[in-house]
């Protein structure tokens, strides 16, 4: 696998990478809250792109990238294992030599709605350089971590309702961490039990859902990264109007492709957000004029046309 084969892949993971070496990606490592009861601040953790084994050298969590799927997505190994033979880039090849690691079972977290005490209302300020209004992140059920100046997106299931960890998102750093880490965020939707328009509009981030709803535009769902699975897509594909709004880079451009893909196959319509006009990558950093200019003129999926390029 090359180095950018092995970036696009821990893109998708969620996982910020720090520097790379050669071969060697160096990244926060992943299960350091789960492992050691904290962050980790100063990253241990990298992960070789020609033989895809990981190691963080601070809490011996280590595997190859079938296991880190399964780790990160909450998924078994079969599972991981179909998600990382359906990129389109082959990402298998460089992994066919190794075995999986024997990894000890660990015991469960269960998550309570109390955890959420912990969390405060988001700062004024914060909510203010993201174009966030207090409303809608308490719309959202959106918290703030004092200790690490980090948003808290809780996840709940889609089904029940009921809380199943968050999403905590830092603000000086582009940094991720799931609580527990096994959460299986891929079987959740953020603000699937908030919609109840005629519009669904799929984002990335929970914050990006979060803005849509500042600027008077309800109906906004996140996958919480670029991969979105088959669970998600059998929650979105119910929408009334769906309309597909990834961020416009690598990442979010090969998930739309894959949205447009599916929709011809399994028979659903979609539309798909419209970024002339705007040199932003996400909804996130866009005024509310070019919001409702994208929306507005979204386009639709036609047979045998990519229609969101």
């Amino acid at each position: 696998m090359t180095v950018e084969e092995m970036k696009d892949a821990l893109d998708r993971l969620g996982i910020e990478i720090i520097s790379v070496n050669g071969d060697e990606i160096k990244a926060h490592c992943p299960a350091h809250l789960e492992r050691k009861g904290k962050v980790d601040s100063n990253p241990s953790w990298s992960i070789n792109a020609d033989t895809g084994a990981h190691n963080c050298f601070s809490c011996l969590f280590r595997g190859n990238l079938y296991t880190l799927v399964e780790y990160m997505n909450g998924v078994d190994l079969p599972t991981a294992t179909a998600w990382v033979n359906s990129g389109e880039r082959n990402l298998t090849k460089a992994f066919e030599r190794l075995l999986r690691p024997a990894m000890p079972q660990e015991k469960a977290i269960a998550v309570t709605e109390s955890m959420l005490s912990a969390f405060t209302q988001p700062p004024t300020s914060e909510l203010l350089n993201r174009g966030i209004t207090s409303t809608a992140a308490d719309f959202y059920e959106i918290l703030w971590n004092t200790e690490h100046s980090s948003w808290i997106l809780p996840l709940r299931d889609p089904i029940t309702n009921k809380l199943v960890g968050w999403q905590e998102k830092w603000t000086k750093e582009r940094r991720f961490n799931n609580f527990p880490p096994k959460v299986n965020k891929s079987h959740c939707l953020f603000g699937y039990e908030q919609y109840s328009t005629e519009d669904m509009i799929v984002v990335e981030s929970p914050l990006d859902a979060a803005r849509l709803a500042s600027v008077g535009v309800l109906g906004g769902v996140a996958t919480c990264g670029s991969a979105v699975s088959m669970a998600q897509i059998n929650l979105i594909r119910s929408a009334k109007r769906l309309i597909i709004a990834m961020d416009n880079d690598a990442a979010g451009i090969k998930s739309s492709s894959e949205i447009f893909e599916l929709s011809k196959k399994m028979g659903f319509e979609c539309w798909f957000f419209n970024y002339d006009g705007t040199d932003q990558k996400d909804i996130g950093g866009m005024s509310k004029d070019e919001i409702l200019y994208g929306l507005s003129t979204a386009r639709h999926s036609i047979h045998g046309k990519k229609a969101f390029l």
